[in-house]
């Protein structure tokens, strides 16, 4: 995103704390320097490396957003730009991240990032005029601001019951029952070509089955971010990659490639099976991060649901209100 006329930028706050490989990763990508891919090992030919999935294949892609989200929130108060006279926190844009479609996670992290500080800057524009206007002080916008704070506060609670069930204890009981003692994840390792649309990949699945180099086809035509890499996606569990995606590559044993598009959010994929493996039992601290996750999303499921069961709703004034007329 270029700074236009009437922006200002801030500089980052002078730290007491030595720099880290993290905050200068973080101020890179802030300052939109580095444009971010799947972390990727450097002799992309070892079988036996373990890589990310590509953005457009994620699981979970609401998760990748919330990930972004909280790494920028380590560091909410500071400023990272300034129109006019307000200010732009690192909070804020985590904020807009967290309500960003999840299907805008494929697009990578600088990208994302921009996105939602132009949408700021937009608002901020917008704030100020509407002020000029004595907008702010109208019935209807303070009915609405009323909504927007009932809102905040409602999902501020909802974090709350969230943190509250990350323990220490309920991270080793849930490593416990669910993880110890148990076989690893399968892992595929695969390749993939990415196209807008089915006839495009239906063409280049028969130039596979016609001996095309497989490889060769990803790097001329895959509009995937390991095109570069010949598609290669190295090993990946099927939890880390979409269900439509994972259902499909998962059922091909090696050597052998989809015999139709799979449709995802990003377009059309083509798969192609290199390998299989078992993976050992995860360590408790590779699992912490999942164990975490699962625990969040079951403590808000039961937080909503204890609240509802104790809530007595009374009807209005009208209640014929919602009746077709």
């Amino acid at each position: 995103m270029s700074i236009r006329p009437g922006y200002r930028t801030i500089p980052l706050p002078v730290r007491t704390r030595p720099a880290t490989a993290r905050t200068v990763t973080l101020s890179l990508i802030l300052c939109g320097l580095v444009l971010t891919a799947p972390a990727r090992a450097a002799d992309m030919s070892d079988p036996g490396s373990t890589q990310p999935p590509s953005p457009s294949l994620l699981a979970n892609p609401a998760a990748a957003l919330a990930t972004l989200a909280n790494h920028l929130d380590q560091d909410p108060d500071n400023v990272v730009l300034t129109v006019e006279r307000l200010p732009i926190l690192q909070s804020d844009v985590a904020s807009v991240i967290r309500t960003l479609p999840p299907s805008l996670a494929s697009l990578g992290t600088a990208d994302i990032y921009r996105r939602a500080l132009d949408l700021l800057v937009r608002q901020k524009v917008m704030v100020l005029k509407a002020r000029e206007l004595g907008l702010d002080k109208e019935a209807a916008v303070a009915r609405e601001g009323k909504i927007a704070v009932e809102h905040v506060l409602a999902d501020a609670w909802l974090r709350r019951q969230a943190e509250a069930a990350v323990t220490d204890a309920a991270l080793h009981a849930r490593y416990d029952r669910d993880i110890a003692g148990k076989p690893g994840p399968e892992e595929v390792r695969a390749r993939v070509i990415l196209v807008n649309t089915p006839a495009e990949a239906q063409e280049l699945i028969e130039k596979a089955r016609d001996g095309a180099d497989f490889a060769d086809l990803a790097r001329q035509f895959s509009k995937d971010p390991t095109a570069p890499d010949g598609g290669d996606l190295g090993f990946v569990p099927l939890e880390s990659v979409a269900p439509e995606v994972g259902s499909a590559m998962f059922a091909l044993a090696p050597g052998q490639i989809t015999p139709y598009p799979v449709h995802g959010l990003a377009g059309y994929f083509i798969l192609r099976v290199e390998g299989r493996r078992q993976r050992a039992t995860p360590a408790f601290e590779e699992a912490r991060d999942k164990l975490s996750r699962d625990l969040r999303a079951e403590a808000v499921r039961e937080a909503i649901t204890s609240l509802l069961k104790d809530i007595h709703f009374t009807p209005g004034t009208n209640p014929d209100l919602l009746r077709k007329p």
